[in-house]
C-alpha cells in the first residue's frame, strides 16, 4: 500500500536534495552491478544445495570504506549558497523542473546523513559488499522513489515484506533488498542467485548511521573514510606482497640508463615502497571531507589521517612542529602571488633516507667538480657545503621558505633561504664550488662571483647564454631571469629573476636580521604552508589582453585581493595530522560561475540542434490532402 503525500512544488532546495540522492542512488546502481555481480550459469545451479548447506560467512563488524553526506538541509544551503555567489539561482529552478518525473523524492528524511559502506566478507579471500544506507521517513514513499529512478528498462515490482522491516524491488534479473533499522534503510542489490550473500545481509548487524557517523557529519558535509583497522591482516600482507614486487621489478636498470640515474630512481622507489609500508602498518583512518563555511565564506577541504595508539607515526605527528622557523617574520607576510614554508621535526626514519639523497648529491658534484686526490680530503669545498646540510638533517629540524613575490614594477622574483647548522666555512665553500662550475667543460652559463651584495652577503649569479628573453620572462619577471645564490653561516639563499630579484631578498633578509629575538621565536604559520593569490596574475595583464579572453575576463571579474587565496597547511591534531586546503569566496563564486556558463551553453546547443530539426522538417515535401 502506497501512503499519500502530497508532492511538494518545484524549488531550488528540491533540485539540489534530488541531486544529492539520485547522484548517491546511481553510485549504489553502478558500484553494487560491480561488486555483487555473480554468475547465473547450469554449473552454479546444480553446486548450490551444496553451498546452502554451508555455513555463512560473516561481515566484518566495521565497514572499511564509508561515504557520508552529511544532511539534506546542509547539502541545500551550500548549493543555495553558490548559486548565490554566481548570482544564477534560476539555475536550480530550471533543472528541478527536469527531475518532475522522480516522485518528489518523497519518503527520505532531509535533517540525517546518507551514505553507502564497504565491507569484507570474511575468509580466505575477502569479498567486498556494498551497503549504501538512506534516511527514511515513510517507507512506502521510498519505496515508490526508488522505482522512479531505476533505469527505464527495469520492471521495478515491489514485493511484501518477507518479514518486519525487509523489503524487495525486483528489477528485471535482479532485485534491490531494505532493511529498515533506526529509520534507516540499508540496501542490497542482489544479482542471479547470490542466496548465500543475501544471507549475509538479512543477518548482519548494521549500526545506526546517525551515531556511528555523527563525527564525520558534524564535520563535514561530505566525507569519505578509509579504515585501516577492518582490514584484515592477511589481506594486507598480501597486497604488500604483490605491491613491493611490482615495485622491486620496477627498480631493476634499465638499458642505457646510467649508474647515477638508476641510483636516484632506486632511493625513491625504494623510499615510495616504504613510506607506503609504513602508512599501512601505523595508520588506522584515513579521511577526506569538504565542507563550506557560510559566515566566513570559504570552502575547506581536509584530509585527515589517523594514527594508531602508541604507535610511531603518533609520535612522530606530535612532535612535528618542533620550534619556530627562523623565517617566520617574513613567511608571514601576505597577498604574495606563491608562497610556501616548512619548519617541521622529521621523524627519525626520515633523516636517513634524506641522508641517502644528501651523500648521493655530494658524490655526484665531487666527481665532477674535483679531482681524486681532492676527494680524498675531508676539507674540500663540496665536503664542507654539505656539511651543515647533513647536520642540520642528523638534528630532525627541516626549516625553509620560498616566495614569488610582486615588486612595485608588477613584475615577480622568486626568493627563499634554507636554514643549516652553523657554519663559518660555508661561503668560502660555496665560492669554491661555483668557480669550479665555471671552469668545468659541461657548463653553458655565464657565472659571475660576487656580483651582488645583500645585507653584506655576496650573491652569485649564475645567468643563461640567453640573449633576448621570450614573451613569458618579459611578461612575468622582466627580462632574462638569472640565478642568485649566496650564503652566511647559517642559511643558503637564492633569488632568481632580474635585478629586482635582488631587491626583493635584500628587503627579505634585512627583515629577519632586524627583527627582535621575540619576533622571531614567534611561529605564524602552520609548520607546512603553501598559498596562492591569483588576483597578482591577473594584474600581468593589460585590460584589453583581459577582455580578448572568455577565461580572464570571468577571472578578473571574479577575483580581487581580499577573496583570492587558496591556502593549504598542515598541522598535527590529538591523533594524528590533518592538511587542510581552504579555498576563498571567490573560488566559490568561480564553481558557481563555471556550472552556469556551461549551462547556458547545453541550453544553446539545445536550441541550435531543435532549429535544425524544425528546418529539415519543413524542407521535406508535405503530403498532399
Amino acid at each position: 500500500m502506497i501512503f499519500p503525500y502530497s508532492a511538494p512544488s518545484f524549488n531550488q532546495r528540491q533540485f539540489g536534495w534530488r541531486c544529492v540522492f539520485s547522484l548517491t542512488l546511481l553510485m549504489a546502481l553502478f558500484c553494487c552491478g560491480s561488486l555483487q555481480a555473480q554468475e547465473t550459469d547450469q554449473k552454479k545451479k546444480d553446486e548450490e544445495p551444496e553451498k546452502k548447506s554451508q555455513s555463512v560467512e560473516a561481515l566484518l563488524p566495521k565497514p572499511v570504506i564509508v561515504v557520508n553526506v552529511a544532511s539534506v538541509e546542509r547539502i541545500l544551503q551550500d548549493i543555495d549558497f553558490i548559486f548565490e555567489l554566481a548570482e544564477r539561482p534560476e539555475i536550480a529552478e530550471i533543472a528541478s523542473a527536469s527531475l518532475a518525473n522522480v516522485n518528489d523524492l518523497e519518503g527520505l528524511d532531509q535533517n540525517r546523513n546518507l551514505g553507502f559502506e564497504l565491507y569484507l566478507k570474511t575468509g580466505l579471500r575477502p569479498q567486498p559488499v556494498f551497503i549504501p544506507y538512506y534516511p527514511v521517513s515513510k517507507i512506502s514513499s521510498f519505496i515508490e522513489t526508488f522505482q522512479s529512478i531505476l533505469p527505464g528498462f527495469m520492471n521495478a515490482e515491489e514485493r511484501l515484506p518477507r518479514e518486519e522491516g525487509l523489503y524487495v524491488v525486483e528489477a528485471g534479473n535482479s532485485a534491490f533488498y531494505f532493511r529498515i533499522e533506526d529509520k534507516y534503510a540499508h540496501q542490497f542489490h542482489q544479482r542471479g542467485d547470490a542466496a548465500l550473500d543475501l544471507e549475509v545481509f538479512e543477518t548482519h548487524q548494521f549500526k545506526d548511521p546517525a551515531q556511528q557517523y555523527q563525527q564525520l557529519t558534524t564535520q563535514f558535509d561530505a566525507a569519505a573514510q578509509l579504515d585501516m583497522s577492518s582490514i584484515p591482516e592477511l589481506m594486507r600482507t598480501t597486497f604488500l606482497g604483490f605491491f613491493r614486487t611490482a615495485i622491486e621489478t620496477q627498480l631493476q636498470q634499465r638499458d642505457g640508463e646510467s649508474n647515477a640515474a638508476y641510483e636516484l630512481r632506486r632511493m625513491s622507489g625504494k623510499q615510495n615502497l616504504e613510506n607506503i609500508e609504513y602508512f599501512l602498518n601505523e595508520a588506522q583512518q584515513l579521511t577526506l571531507g569538504a565542507h563550506i563555511d557560510k559566515e566566513q565564506k570559504q570552502g575547506f577541504v581536509d584530509l585527515l589521517i589517523k594514527a594508531r595508539p602508541n604507535s610511531d607515526l603518533a609520535r612522530s605527528m606530535k612532535n612535528l612542529p618542533g620550534q619556530a622557523s627562523y623565517f617566520s617574520v617574513v613567511t608571514a607576510r601576505e597577498t604574495l602571488p606563491l608562497a610556501a614554508s616548512v619548519s617541521v621535526i622529521m621523524p627519525r626514519r626520515d633523516r636517513k633516507t634524506y641522508l641517502n639523497y644528501l651523500n648521493y648529491f655530494e658524490t655526484q658534484l665531487s666527481e665532477k667538480l674535483l679531482t681524486a686526490d681532492e676527494r680524498l680530503q675531508q676539507t674540500n669545498s663540496v665536503q664542507q657545503f654539505f656539511a651543515p646540510v647533513k647536520s642540520q638533517v642528523n638534528k630532525g629540524h627541516i626549516d625553509a621558505f620560498v616566495q614569488l613575490v610582486s615588486t612595485p614594477s608588477k613584475k615577480f622574483a622568486l626568493i627563499g633561504g634554507i636554514k643549516v647548522s652553523s657554519s663559518s666555512n660555508l661561503p668560502a665553500a660555496l665560492l669554491d664550488m661555483i668557480n669550479r662550475v665555471e671552469k668545468n667543460p659541461d657548463n653553458k652559463a655565464r657565472i659571475f662571483t660576487n656580483a651582488e651584495t645583500v645585507q653584506g652577503i655576496g650573491l652569485h649569479q649564475l645567468q643563461p647564454d640567453v640573449k633576448n628573453a621570450d614573451d613569458r620572462q618579459r611578461r612575468f619577471l622582466g627580462g632574462v631571469p638569472s640565478l642568485y645564490v649566496g650564503a652566511d653561516s647559517e642559511v643558503i639563499w637564492f633569488a632568481m629573476g632580474t635585478e629586482i630579484a635582488v631587491a626583493a631578498l635584500n628587503e627579505a633578509i634585512e627583515r629577519i636580521h632586524t627583527a627582535t629575538p621575540e619576533e622571531r621565536k614567534v611561529q605564524r604559520t602552520a609548520p607546512f604552508q603553501f598559498e596562492f593569490h591569483i588576483k597578482p596574475w591577473l594584474q600581468l595583464f593589460s585590460e584589453a589582453e583581459i577582455n580578448d579572453s572568455e577565461i580572464m575576463k570571468i577571472l578578473d571579474g571574479i577575483f580581487t585581493s581580499e577573496n583570492d587565496l587558496v591556502l593549504i597547511t598542515t598541522q598535527p591534531t590529538e591523533t594524528g595530522v590533518r592538511s587542510r586546503f581552504q579555498f576563498d569566496e571567490g573560488y566559490l563564486k568561480l564553481l558557481g560561475v563555471s556550472i552556469g556558463k556551461q549551462f547556458d551553453r547545453n541550453q544553446e546547443r539545445r536550441a541550435r540542434r531543435n532549429r535544425e530539426r524544425g528546418q529539415k522538417r519543413d524542407a521535406l515535401p508535405q503530403p498532399k490532402r
